[in-house]
């Protein structure tokens, strides 16, 4: 008979610690498991996934596949260099780091994993304000003292301006300009645990004070590059208009090649001469000895130019020998020997795909299509012929929504245009009606004015005609030597009324008549007091 059994199943949290899951495993392996999930290539070597949109669409064995780190969504919008919006559909992912989340699991997780995730990788900037952004403004100060490894090399020539008015930690604009590399210098100082560092030109030119004191702020400081990036057109370029950025090339996908190369300096040791005399001739023997030994090579082994070639430097990959046989996908890195007698290393980011990719790239497409066709689902090709089909015919009908309203904007504008003409010959007409009544009234007024003056004239011509008769016959009149007392009384004549101008009225004798009539009432009068009886005798 079987002895009784008991079984107890223990929650979770009582599990003993040599259980199988993660965080019972020894912390030897869990840095193994840390180290594969979050320690990956440098991003200037990272290559395109294969269900990528730049993996597919090669019509040619010469096409172009553009480089992944080129064509990777910018890490932070910088004011100059500008990415442009346009440019926003031309980018892919798979530059970008995988097995972040991993840091956001819990605290222990990001406790042990962090530190390898800054010590181990290599961390690649495209100019030195994308540095100052991610490093001294979002990157925690634990932090930079873990950072091993920065690399900052960029084509674009916008770096090479001395002063800015931009603040990169602030995003704003300041009132007076500021040295461009003082920012970057200032949170570079802080990362005291770098061991290689790969810098621009023009931070040895600029900056030899900082470079003298770079044994002191950074005694771990192994290796020193300058860095050279030098990109090659082609020939369906030459129309395109050059904005300063390199991501606004809208050829950057299939028509530009880009080339990296590294000279080493030297920052300990006897016969190191950091001084600014000395960074003066580094500076120079960099770019006028190493950068162009370093275009000669490429143009002559690698990037050969055709006979139709102009002098504008672009190159038609796509005529036979335009790239050297060899220069692929499977390898892009190739060690030169410099007329210096210097060995250097040149990095091709943007090379067309082997025959061993294709055929590789075809057997796994026919792979998915079998897998498919058997689950009842359409081919990958098939599949996007209709999703192309479904997107033109939905361009094709945004496009006639578009011409309708353009339309129907157009026959409002039409109409809106012809009411406001309307308006416009009502208020003329309007305009004209009034000024010619204006003109007829001053024309009315200007008549009655000279009718006025005119009657005012004839008038004064009658009294003055008048006045002078009347002058005559009583000049006449005193002549006759008659009697005062047979003189006759004159009547009194009533006054004359005339009508003035401002149509008053006026009348009266002439002055004078009334006080000549009053003085012969008077002597008329003495003269019958004096004489009772001569009205008796009369």
């Amino acid at each position: 008979m079987a002895p009784p059994t008991l079984t107890i199943t223990l929650p979770p949290n009582q599990l003993h610690s040599s259980a199988k899951t993660l965080m019972g495993l020894p912390l030897e392996l869990r840095e193994q498991i840390w180290r594969h999930v979050l320690v990956t290539p440098a991003k200037y070597h990272l290559k395109h996934a294969s269900d990528c949109h730049y993996r597919h669409n090669h019509a040619r064995p010469t096409s172009i596949e553009p480089a992944a780190c080129m064509v990777s969504e910018p890490n932070v919008e910088i004011a100059e260099p500008k990415i442009y919006p346009w440019d926003e559909s031309t980018h892919c992912r798979c530059a970008k780091r995988t097995g972040l989340n991993l840091l956001l699991a819990s605290k222990q997780v990001n406790h042990e994993a962090a530190p390898l995730f800054w010590t181990k990788n290599e961390f690649v900037f495209e100019t030195s304000d994308q540095f100052t952004i991610c490093v001294g403004a979002r990157l925690r100060k634990e932090y930079r003292g873990m950072l091993r490894a920065v690399y900052i090399g960029s084509c674009s020539p916008l770096e090479t301006e001395r002063c800015t008015t931009w603040n990169l930690f602030s995003n704003e604009a300041t009132p007076e300009p500021m040295q461009r590399w003082c920012q970057f210098w200032g949170v570079l100082n802080q990362c005291r645990g770098l061991r290689r560092l790969a810098v621009r030109p023009e931070v040895v030119k600029r900056h030899t004070t900082d470079m003298r004191r770079l044994d002191r702020t950074m005694p771990s400081l192994e290796r020193l590059e300058l860095t050279h990036v030098e990109r090659y057109l082609g020939r369906s370029t030459a129309f395109e208009r050059d904005w300063g950025c390199f991501r606004a090339c809208g050829g950057i996908q299939r028509d530009v090649v880009f080339v990296r190369a590294e000279m080493p300096v030297e920052i300990r040791g006897e016969g190191v001469d950091l001084s600014q005399n000395g960074c003066r001739e580094l500076y120079r023997r960099f770019t006028t000895n190493f950068c162009v030994y370093v275009n000669t090579i490429v143009r002559k082994r690698f990037l050969v130019p055709s006979d139709t070639d102009g002098d504008d430097g672009r190159i038609d990959f796509r005529a036979p020998g335009g790239i050297a046989e060899g220069l692929d996908d499977l390898r892009d890195q190739w060690k030169v020997d410099l007329p210096t007698g210097d060995t250097t290393r040149l990095t091709f980011m943007g090379v067309p795909q082997s025959r061993r990719t294709r055929i590789a790239l075809a057997r796994e497409r026919m792979a998915r299509d079998v897998a498919r066709q058997g689950a009842g689902l359409p081919r990958i090709g098939e599949e996007k012929a209709v999703e192309e089909v479904a997107r033109r015919r939905e361009q094709r009908s945004d496009a006639e929504t578009c011409e309708d309203l353009h339309h129907r904007e157009r026959v409002l504008e039409g109409r809106r245009l012809k009411a406001v003409e309307r308006i416009k010959t009502e208020r003329r007409e309007k305009k004209a009606e009034k000024q010619e009544v204006r003109r007829a009234m001053e024309q009315a007024r200007e008549l009655r004015r000279a009718e006025r003056k005119r009657v005012v004239k004839v008038e004064e011509i009658k009294v003055e005609e008048i006045e002078v008769r009347e002058d005559v016959e009583e000049v006449a009149g005193e002549e006759q030597e008659e009697p005062v007392w047979k003189a006759k009384i004159k009547p009194m004549r009533p006054a004359k009324k005339s009508e003035t101008k401002g149509g008053k009225r006026k009348g009266g004798r002439r002055k004078g008549d009334w006080e000549d009539a009053k003085e012969s009432w008077r002597e008329a009068w003495d003269v019958e007091s004096e004489n009772p009886g001569l009205e008796d005798e009369c």
